[in-house]
């Protein structure tokens, strides 16, 4: 739960040429990697992609590219705000990280998921890559959903087929969604709250909640209707360890703290 870029652009590039960080990958000229980074200055994530496409992609828009400075072009417009212009792909983009450069967990699970992501999809339908790190953690295949930005964690090869039917009928795949990226972070945590609840009763998700007592700064009350009954969620806010990648885990040192909200308690109101 928490932010995401607002917009991603998908640069084609050599799976074994991949680096980090991904603007210093291998072959990669200074103009590219500079534009790199402008756009991701300027809330563009560029993630550098193998698969089946074949020119930068962003916003649903592929264009096509003769050559390094090209590329470093059409990111620089990019990051100018300007939109790309090109072939329209109205296909979902689901992007599969298995990046060993950053932790060789992405690769040795995300590898895994990705192959049968590529199995079950319709290719008619989706568009599946694997990509440089995107997030996640340990034993944990971190997915991105385009056009909806939405994000998953911990997603299984044998779960794979369900995820892309809850994909088809326009709903989030629940066991690992990590929330609605349009949403403030404690509205993220509360929406999966409610919905999860709401999924093992075989109800309709709320639509609204209502803020109850606050009782100090890192616990919340909320009240939600579905479906006629009235829930109660607790939400309180938990201080967790930074761990880039499995090796500090338990090991060496985490990079800092974060404080997120989690949901302590989801209970029906009499």
């Amino acid at each position: 739960m928490g932010n995401a870029a607002t917009r991603y652009a998908l640069l084609p590039w050599p799976r074994g040429d991949w680096r980090s960080p991904r603007y210093d990958s291998a072959g990669m000229s200074s103009e590219i990697s500079l534009a790199i980074q402008l756009a991701n200055a300027a809330g563009i994530h560029v993630a550098l992609v193998s698969g089946t496409l074949s020119g930068l992609f962003c916003d649903g828009i592929v264009a096509h590219i003769t050559g390094p400075e090209d590329a470093a072009r059409l990111l620089r417009k990019l990051a100018a705000g300007e939109a790309l212009e090109g072939e329209s792909d109205e296909r979902k983009t689901i992007l599969c990280c298995a990046d060993s450069r950053h932790d060789a967990c992405c690769a040795r699970y995300g590898f895994a998921t990705w192959k049968a992501l590529v199995a079950e999809a319709d290719p008619e339908k989706f568009h599946i890559l694997q990509t440089t790190h995107l997030g996640g953690c340990r034993f944990a295949a971190s997915i991105i959903v385009l056009p909806e930005r939405a994000r998953y964690g911990k997603l299984e090869p044998h779960q794979v087929a369900e995820f892309l039917k809850c994909l088809e009928d326009g709903i989030p795949f629940l066991p690992g969604y990590r929330g609605n990226p349009a949403l403030a972070e404690i509205d993220q945590v509360l929406e999966h709250a409610a919905s999860s609840w709401a999924a093992a009763h075989n109800m309709s998700a709320p639509t609204q909640f209502v803020p109850g007592e606050l009782k100090h700064a890192d616990e919340r009350h909320f009240t939600a209707v579905i479906s006629g009954k009235t829930l109660q969620i607790t939400l309180n806010r938990i201080r967790f360890p930074l761990n880039g990648n499995c090796r500090s885990i338990g090991g060496t040192p985490p990079h800092g703290e974060v404080l997120r909200w989690v949901a302590s308690s989801v209970e029906l109101c009499a």
